[in-house]
């Protein structure tokens, strides 16, 4: 039977974590925010009053779900940094870099490895909280297709989260900084966006609705490499049927949510690989040379 060929930085990486407690001390903390959260939760329906012994007892525990969800993307976004600061700069700091360099592994391979270990880790801590997350399947009436592919879209995350970091991390010396641009970047991503949205709106505010909604409509496709805007579409369109992309910005190649998740998902895989393919270019010493030399 012939074997498997894994990346040998992922192999590394996971061998060494997985052989230390701060691996499972980082999963007990994860999962006791999760409960956390969960018993948080479970409280304010109690208190809300608002519990009867029929239907409406088991549909109010489909709130679980998305309130457990966001705490995870909230803490996959705060994770992922931290742990990938250290992937390129850490291995600067320590002096083992030019000797992982001068391996047959090819630059490429290097930055991928360094990011798929972290997303491997954080895809560990998401599949240990899917117990609490399954009474809002199991008991709220929700399809476990809609869990399926919230794991798929926070793995999509993980990618892009995961290649900024490697990406600050080839960037900078030192870790910490790493970790600020890292932040600084996901800003940008995520917030920023909206500036060209809201400098249209300002512009073309009394001209009109036809042409206010049409030029919304042009920085609306910017949304596509924001990961937070895709997290919104997916939950009203899951748990409301509301399709907001066909409500609100219904164009002809967006469509409805569906189109645009999947658009969405192209989107951020393809930043992810350029950030990773900058990665590699930065960890390379013939274009460092080239770099000092201009």
């Amino acid at each position: 039977m012939q074997e498997i060929k894994v990346n040998p930085i992922i192999k590394k990486d996971l061998r060494v974590s997985s052989r230390s407690m701060k691996l499972a001390w980082e999963l007990f903390g994860y999962v006791a925010i999760q409960a956390g959260v969960f018993i948080l939760m479970f409280s304010a329906l109690r208190s809300l009053g608002g519990y009867t012994y029929g239907v409406e007892m088991y549909q109010s525990f489909i709130a679980f779900f998305p309130v457990l969800a966001i705490t995870q993307l909230g803490i996959i976004s705060i994770s992922i940094p931290v742990i990938t600061a250290s992937s390129v700069s850490g291995e600067r700091e320590k002096g083992t870099l030019d000797t992982l360099l001068t391996t047959t592994t090819s630059y490429f391979s290097i930055v991928f490895g360094k990011m798929m270990s972290a997303v491997i880790r954080i895809m560990i801590f998401i599949l240990a909280s899917i117990p609490l997350m399954a009474i809002s399947f199991m008991v709220g009436g929700l399809s476990w297709a809609v869990l399926i592919e919230f794991i798929f879209h926070a793995f999509v995350f993980a990618i892009l989260a995961g290649s900024i970091g490697v990406y600050c991390s080839s960037k900078c010396k030192k870790t910490i900084s790493s970790v600020l641009l890292s932040f600084g970047i996901y800003f940008l991503i995520a917030g920023a966006s909206f500036v060209p949205m809201i400098v249209v709106y300002i512009m073309f505010a009394n001209s009109g609705y036809n042409v206010l909604e049409n030029a919304l409509r042009s920085t609306f496709i910017l949304q596509l490499i924001n990961p937070v805007m895709s997290f919104v579409a997916f939950f009203f369109m899951r748990l409301t049927s509301e399709d907001i992309i066909e409500d609100v910005f219904d164009t002809i190649f967006l469509g409805n949510t569906n189109v645009w998740l999947v658009l969405s998902v192209i989107c951020q895989l393809a930043l992810a690989y350029f950030f990773l393919r900058r990665a590699a270019n930065r960890i390379n010493p013939l274009n460092e040379k080239v770099i000092k030399l201009k």
